[in-house]
């Protein structure tokens, strides 16, 4: 789940410190505190992108609808925040407003799009509408507020955007730890993730920008026809889109997988109710980090396809999750659950190394409109799939989506050995 934001601010590309400006070096402390702040901003309004889901069969059981009907309530707010991130990337808004301002703003305007259904006795349609509003919000958040993050440092900016991905995996669970509490209804679950969409906004308020900021330029056109002409990044791009058909359709019906586990998903992962935050926000967090140092270590390319190939495996073995013991089924689906996502800090580097510095802002934000309007499709379709062949089976349609990323990132790291035969292994990208 890339981000379309300055190549200079958030990897550590081998062109961009021609592009960056230092700034006298601010206290260690002062870099903790906005970094932590950032991560924190992030949890709390990346809370709502899964609200309506997480209590998804309630809804279903209060408007009467069907599995197809429900799998909106996701595909919404993806294809809204794939309008909203092109929309703010093309016009440059994150570099010309200030994040004080536009953080806040997009957090709030979430945290109202949520709390709306459970205030108002409104019906699915107008709820919709206001899912689409709730991912052009949360544009306004997460990409600026990636910037954000990474303009604090300069040598470990990796890590920060790791981080970053991190919080989006812990806030995107949240709703399903809130939905274990005892809680009156589906609304309480709602107004929480609105509320913490709020307290957002007002942490956002105090964001600054640091000193390590990228000079930027006016989007260029021929920048996203680029993503396809240039061999490079074209491995790149597909390799992302694999990763972004997988991503979302997992993380969207995970609960529905869990529920066909013997008892009922909770307790194969050791802590009932808790399968799915464990899944989707645990691992996936860990699975950020652990991707991220890795990467430093052994290379982004070589990296990046070890974990989407470990991904396509757990794919595979989805149909055998029912039959196994549950101690098996819970190491798989933790494994899955870190490397579904661990490879995204990943995908904006990759495309960084292989793009004009003048340009590849706008690659980047194209490539993310595409890979998150692309998952939409898993998203929408695996109910009616699962309808005829089970839970279980119909996740093995995500399989394609690592398996073309491992593919052509292999293409991608023999392109790069044809190009660089000099290079030692362990020091390219």
């Amino acid at each position: 789940m890339d981000q379309p934001v300055d190549v200079s601010a958030t990897v550590g590309s081998p062109r961009a410190p021609a592009a960056v400006r230092r700034d006298p070096r601010p206290r260690p402390g002062t870099v903790v505190r906005h970094v932590t702040l950032g991560a924190l901003v992030q949890v709390l309004a990346l809370s709502t992108w899964y609200a309506t889901s997480a209590v998804a069969p309630q809804l279903a059981r209060h408007w009467s609808l069907g599995a197809g009907e429900v799998s909106w309530l996701t595909s919404c707010v993806l294809l809204g925040f794939a309008a909203g991130a092109l929309t703010l990337g093309l016009l440059r808004v994150a570099d010309r407003t200030r994040p004080s301002l536009l953080l806040p703003l997009g957090a709030l305007t979430a945290a109202v799009c949520t709390a709306l259904p459970a205030a108002l006795p409104i019906g699915f349609v107008p709820t919709l509408a206001l899912r689409v509003l709730t991912g052009m919000a949360l544009a306004a958040v997460y990409p600026p507020g990636m910037k954000a993050v990474a303009s604090w440092t300069l040598h470990r900016r990796g890590s920060a955007v790791a981080l970053v991905v991190a919080s989006l995996t812990l806030g995107s669970a949240l709703p399903h730890a809130l939905r274990t509490l005892p809680l009156p209804g589906w609304r309480s679950v709602l107004f929480l993730s609105a509320a913490a969409a709020a307290l957002a906004a007002a942490l956002a308020a105090t964001t600054r920008t640091g000193p390590h900021t990228g000079h930027t330029t006016a989007p260029r056109t021929g920048a996203a026809l680029e993503l396809f002409r240039d061999r490079r990044q074209r491995l790149v791009t597909v390799a992302y889109l694999g990763h972004m058909w997988e991503v979302y359709g997992l993380w969207t019906w995970a609960v529905a997988l869990l529920a066909t586990l013997p008892g009922s998903g909770g307790p194969v992962l050791g802590v009932p109710g808790w399968g799915p935050f464990l899944l989707i926000g645990v691992a996936g967090a860990l699975g950020c980090f652990a991707a991220g140092s890795a990467a430093d270590r052994w290379g982004r390319v070589r990296v990046t396809k070890v974990i989407v190939t470990v991904s396509a495996v757990c794919c595979l073995l989805a149909p055998a999750l029912p039959r196994l013991p549950a101690t098996p089924t819970a190491v798989i689906l933790l494994v899955w659950g870190a490397s579904v996502i661990g490879d995204s800090p990943l995908y904006s580097a990759l495309l960084a190394d292989s793009s004009d510095p003048a340009t590849v802002g706008t690659a980047l934000t194209v490539q993310m409109a595409l890979g998150y309007s692309l998952a939409a499709i898993p998203v929408l379709f695996l109910p009616h799939l699962a309808a005829h062949i089970g839970w279980p089976w119909a996740l093995l349609a995500l399989t394609p989506g690592p398996l073309a990323s491992a593919l052509s990132l292999r293409r991608l790291r023999g392109l790069d050995a044809v190009v660089a035969p000099a290079t030692p292994r362990s020091s390219r990208p």
